[in-house]
């Protein structure tokens, strides 16, 4: 370039991102210091230019591009053309047009692999400055030693306009003015919010967002992140002062102690409210402060605290989420698991990943709690698995030992004791927490804890509804301490306050507890969950809650055991639609034990939960059990009930389809046929129940090749279920697959795979691709596929079926076996013709 054009050019781009701002208006207050002409966004980009063509501006009209180069400078999208462009025009380096600054103590990768760069990381502000200008002046120079003696600053040389009068700190270093409390040595995470909250600061220099609240749960780590955010920071501020604001006493004072701390002549008025004027007048006359009020309670306790205008910055802390009216909210949720696990790893310098992560969980992701945890491994050198074992066992002993960690005032045994305090004084809030902490912490239903509630208060047959405002104040008392998560629908609870809630409730009151929400669920849960597919998203909503209840072994409660014994027989019933035949047989199982212990072995409510369990066993080939339990039920619903009454007739029914198993045509005939009349005697002719005895009676007459008789019942059976449930039912579905086996018996191929796919898609629709009766659509398309010669297309739905019977029923059972040997089959014969 001429000398014309070196002239006309400044010396310095400094390319940078947000996150290292501080770092990039240091290095360009020394390099303007030194006489050198610097173009830095934060001082020469402005309200309503154009921050593209600024940018391009820039470039063009400096000589060098100075890159401050960190792990988040390397992620910035945005960065990319600025450094881009001058390692285009300079791709081997000789001109050094492109000097790279390393800020961060990391392996700098990809273009900046090769590239030598000024290193800062480490160094005190002195040698940070002695360095910056000697590898600067030797990049310019090409090598060449500059003077001993710093250049003088050159009276021309430019000030940054939106800068103070005196040079800004070397990052890191805190200023004159400022009380904030020792900064946590293992703080770790955090780095999208406090990159989030640095952004909102900066967004808009002169507006409420400036003005930051972090909300959420005691223990969640607030004011840990306010602390690590202001020394980060610290070099921004002139002035940072730390408020404690849990309490009005303690609120004003430490907002007065910045009237001595700023030696303002009010500094010894006896007027309190005088010196807090005094205060907030040199806020909103200076800049360059930090505001910190930790634990406020709300957004009344502190607006008389809060300057009018915006000229610095204010940052709270809160366990009130409420702060829109007055602040920015930015909501604080417990660590993601990667953070919790490398937090655990760094902490206690160990290695155990697995070990971590399962405390993770246990834990909840709770910074406090595994700050707590972290410290006891580490001073009682136990492993991550022996913690989690005491957790599991004695946790209140574990709590009680333990002691606050460094940076809490609290532990997870006590950090809520203020809110449960305060929420004593809302009618019936403690008992919504006490609810709320006996089931799932996630996605509890409102309705659910309502009715819960109303049990409470009024019993079981009470019509009358709980005030309305009385649970919106109760919901928003929990809420207002963040000890819950609230939407229109759930409530959400964090586990550990679950476990505080449940560890201060004595044995009769979780019992209690317990036993209002089994009849809560009881009334709530889908009675018809077997039948009707449409009702399992409500279903899959309320299960969650139910498998918490059911580990604690309560259900000999005197008031509670009928509840729980029919609560289990409805779930067992929606799990075995659902192929969830280990879940189920548990539950059918505690609810036949619950009845037998309480009705004695020969009552009709226990002949019910002997059928529910003989169906699930049957599915799954266990027929030799299954038949003592048909027969027992059988026993005692004829005994009890008579000989035509219906469940009679389903017993028969059941009976009879094992007898047809077992190839005992002539007597399963008679049992279905009399089943068949019991049911049209008492239902008519178009009842659900009557389809039943017409597609089992239909399946009978199937095996013994008496096809038109067989074909008359299916269709009965398809016209009554399509009639009550709609054309894409399940119970369609198994009509629509039997008069496929019956058409393809009959050599009518075409129509038996319509027959089969029809019933494909209504049981993929209805149960997903992983269910047994889906495999056994597959499973009859494959064997038609096959018989047709069609074989590429038969293979694909013979391995599916094997793969979903395998998962779902096991390796030996019967079905699966069956699946097995058609798929070998059909390898054979394809590798035979090749």
């Amino acid at each position: 370039m001429d000398s014309a054009d070196a002239k006309a050019k400044k010396d310095f781009f400094i390319s940078y991102t947000g996150a290292d701002e501080e770092v990039a208006s240091w290095i360009a207050w020394i390099l303007e210091e030194a006489g050198y002409d610097v173009v830095l966004q934060a001082w020469d980009f402005h309200a309503g230019g154009n921050f593209v063509l600024e940018m391009h501006r820039a470039a063009r009209e400096t000589t060098r591009t100075i890159a401050v180069v960190s792990p988040k400078y390397l992620d910035a999208l945005f960065t990319h053309p600025e450094w881009a462009a001058a390692f285009a025009l300079d791709p081997t380096g000789t001109e050094r047009l492109l000097i790279p600054i390393r800020v961060v103590d990391f392996k700098p990768d990809g273009m900046f692999t090769g590239k030598i760069y000024i290193d800062l990381v480490g160094l005190k502000e002195d040698e940070a400055k002695a360095k910056l200008l000697d590898e600067i002046a030797k990049s310019i120079q090409g090598g060449s030693i500059p003077p001993s003696t710093p250049p003088a600053f050159p009276q021309s040389a430019k000030r940054p306009a939106q800068s103070a009068a005196t040079a800004p700190r070397f990052p890191g270093t805190l200023p004159d003015h400022h009380n904030l409390p020792h900064r946590n040595p293992n703080f770790s995470g955090r780095e999208k919010v406090l990159s989030t909250l640095r952004e909102s600061m900066l967004k808009e220099r002169n507006t409420a967002l400036t003005q930051q609240a972090l909300h959420g749960l005691g223990g969640i780590g607030k004011t840990q992140l306010a602390v690590e955010y202001a020394y980060r920071h610290s070099a921004s501020y002139e002035v940072i002062w730390w408020i404690r604001s849990e309490e009005p006493s303690t609120l004003a004072s430490d907002f007065s102690a910045l009237a001595l701390e700023l030696n303002l002549p009010e500094k010894e008025q006896a007027n309190q409210a005088v010196v807090v004027q005094a205060v907030t007048r040199w806020l909103e006359r200076n800049n360059n402060w930090l505001l910190i009020f930790d634990n406020a309670r709300d957004a009344d306790s502190i607006k008389p605290y809060l300057p009018r205008s915006a000229s610095g910055h204010v940052l709270i802390t809160s366990r009130n989420p409420d702060w829109r009216s007055v602040v920015n909210p930015l909501p604080v949720e417990v660590w993601e698991r990667n953070e919790s696990v490398a937090f655990l790893l760094k902490r206690t310098e160990r290695t155990d990943e697995a070990g971590a992560n399962a405390l993770a969980e246990a834990l909840g992701d709770l910074p406090l709690a595994l700050e707590q945890a972290a410290a006891y491994c580490d001073n009682k050198k136990k492993s991550f698995a022996d913690y989690l074992t005491l957790f599991n066992t004695r946790r209140k002993e574990l709590w009680n030992r333990e002691k606050a960690p460094d940076g809490y005032k609290e532990t997870v045994a006590t950090t809520w004791s203020l809110a449960f305090e305060e929420i004593r004084k809302v009618p019936m809030a403690e008992e919504l927490l006490s609810l709320c902490s006996i089931v799932a912490p996630d996605a509890i239903p409102r309705t659910l804890l309502d009715r819960a509630l109303e049990i409470w208060v009024g019993g079981v047959n009470k019509e009358e509804k709980l005030d309305e405002f009385v649970i919106d104040d109760a919901y928003e008392a929990l809420r207002s301490y963040s000890l819950i998560m609230l939407d229109e629908k759930l409530v959400t609870v964090h586990r550990l306050v679950q476990s505080v809630v449940c560890d201060q409730m004595n044995e009769d009151d979780l019992a209690v507890c317990r036993m209002l929400m089994v009849m809560a669920l009881s009334e709530q849960f889908p009675q018809g969950a077997f039948s009707n597919p449409s009702c399992w998203p409500e279903c899959e909503t309320l299960f969650p809650h139910v498998q918490i209840l059911l580990k604690d072994n309560f259900h000999d409660h005197d008031l509670a055991w009928s509840v729980m014994a029919d609560l289990l027989n409805i779930i067992g019933s929606y799990c075995h639609r659902r192929a969830a035949y280990a879940d189920s047989e548990l539950l059918f199982r505690r609810a036949l034990e619950i009845k037998e212990k309480h009705l004695g072995p020969d009552h009709p409510f226990v002949a019910t939960s002997l059928n529910n369990l003989g169906l699930l066993l049957k599915e799954q080939g266990k027929f030799g059990e299954v038949e003592v339990l048909y027969r027992r039920a059988f026993e005692i619903y004829k005994k009890h009930l008579g000989s035509n009454h219906p469940y009679v007739a389903s017993s028969l029914g059941n009976i009879a389809s094992l007898l047809q198993i077992q190839g005992k045509y002539d007597e399963a005939e008679l049992l279905h046929r009399r089943a068949l009349e019991i049911d049209e005697s008492v239902y008519g002719t178009a009842h659900p129940d009557v389809a039943i005895d017409f597609n089992s009676l239909g399946m009978l007459l199937y095996n013994q090749e008496k096809y038109e008789e067989a074909e008359l019942m299916y269709r009965r059976a398809q016209e009554i279920n399509e009639k009550h449930f709609g054309p894409d039912h399940p119970y369609v579905a198994v009509n629509l697959n039997n008069l496929g086996l019956l058409r393809q018996a009959q050599g009518k191929n075409e129509e038996a795979e319509r027959l089969y796919r029809g019933s494909l898609e209504i049981d993929e629709k209805v149960y997903g691709t992983k269910h047994p009766e889906v495999a056994t659509d597959l499973n009859n398309l494959g064997v038609l596929l096959q018989a047709q010669g069609k074989y590429l297309e038969a293979e694909p739905m013979f391995r599916r079926a094997l793969e979903i019977r395998e998962m779902k029923l096991g390796s030996e059972h019967p079905h699966t076996k069956i699946s097995r040997k058609n798929l070998d089959d059909l390898l054979q014969k394809m590798q035979g013709e090749q």
